[in-house]
């Protein structure tokens, strides 16, 4: 998991009284703040709930919604994960994971919803959740202390797996999906992996989902759809050039591979071209003498590292 031991962002309401304020006023909103702090602390979800709700439509007290969401989504998180740790099946943690990620205000719920619909599989559904997630880390008023560069790392490095696995499909056989990039929340611009960077962390080389049909270099539906996303984070971010580099799997013939590579690179950069980008494309054919970098492999299949394998990297050096 990305994140087993939650933050979490306690609320002291001795500290959220802001001075100038009438003492009527002043009184009431510490009281409204006080029982959601004691709510939290013994367990009653439902009245926590209830006042996050009061504190949100409150004239002075509106200020701490967003702190008081994300303490009671660490709380909520902590009491999934601890099930999970547990080893109790997903039916008995997984409505405490979604109502902790609801509000979309802690990246560590979003980040550990993303693991559990990975480890079932779903892959297209985890790639949402860690795209979710990376824009809730991107945002300083929801997470105002940045994760490490290790954390922000890994969790673009799992958005990116689960994006290539859903598009390769699933080795029981369920058809590919296409998940289209995630927006930013702040500028409405193509966020997710595809940010620029993530608090000062920059994405050096970014594996993409595009396909190709086999052992050719045509591009899938799907690729196109990739190469087209691809395209309109490329016309947005107007890098001073791009690198495409192909990779394939270790089966087959080993200088086959390479060339196979440099083909379906090449087939990429004249596919951005027709599609709006004018900024220099360089490709570059590796075959499968630079595997992915898997840090954490279990619950993957051979197929699945194959899968990996065989993928096309922007690389923004």
């Amino acid at each position: 998991m990305l994140m087993r031991n939650p933050v979490r962002s306690m609320l002291v309401a001795s500290a959220l009284i802001v001075g100038g304020v009438a003492a009527g006023r002043a009184d009431t909103c510490s009281d409204l703040l006080t029982r959601f702090n004691e709510a939290v602390d013994t367990g009653h979800d439902q009245q926590a709930q209830q006042l996050v709700e009061n504190i949100s439509t409150d004239a002075l007290c509106g200020r701490y919604q967003v702190p008081a969401q994300r303490r009671l989504a660490a709380f909520r998180l902590d009491a999934a994960q601890d099930l999970m740790a547990r080893g109790r099946p997903t039916i008995e943690f997984e409505a405490l994971l979604m109502q902790a990620d609801a509000p979309q205000v802690l990246w560590q719920a979003a980040a550990t919803l993303g693991e559990v619909r990975f480890g079932e599989r779903h892959f297209a559904d985890a790639a949402v959740s860690f795209d979710r997630a990376i824009e809730i880390v991107k945002n300083e008023t929801l997470t105002p202390n940045a994760p490490s560069k290790f954390e922000i790392e890994e969790l673009v490095d799992r958005a990116t797996q689960a994006r290539l696995l859903a598009a390769n499909g699933r080795s029981d056989d369920k058809a590919a999906t296409f998940v289209t990039a995630a927006n930013d929340r702040r500028d409405g611009k193509v966020g997710g992996i595809y940010s620029p960077s993530v608090r000062g962390i920059v994405p050096h080389a970014l594996p993409l989902p595009i396909t190709f049909d086999y052992g050719k270099a045509s591009l899938t539906a799907i690729g196109q759809d990739a190469a087209r996303d691809l395209a309109k984070v490329i016309v947005e971010q107007q890098p001073g050039k791009v690198v495409i580099v192909g990779h394939t799997d270790v089966q087959g013939d080993a200088e086959l591979n390479v060339k196979l590579s440099d083909e379906r690179a090449a087939a990429v950069a004249a596919f951005l071209q027709l599609n709006g980008v004018s900024v220099p494309i360089e490709t570059l054919g590796v075959g499968a003498t630079q595997p992915y970098q898997i840090l954490d492999a279990s619950g993957l299949s051979q197929d699945d590292i194959y899968a990996l394998n065989r993928r096309v990297e922007w690389r923004r050096d």
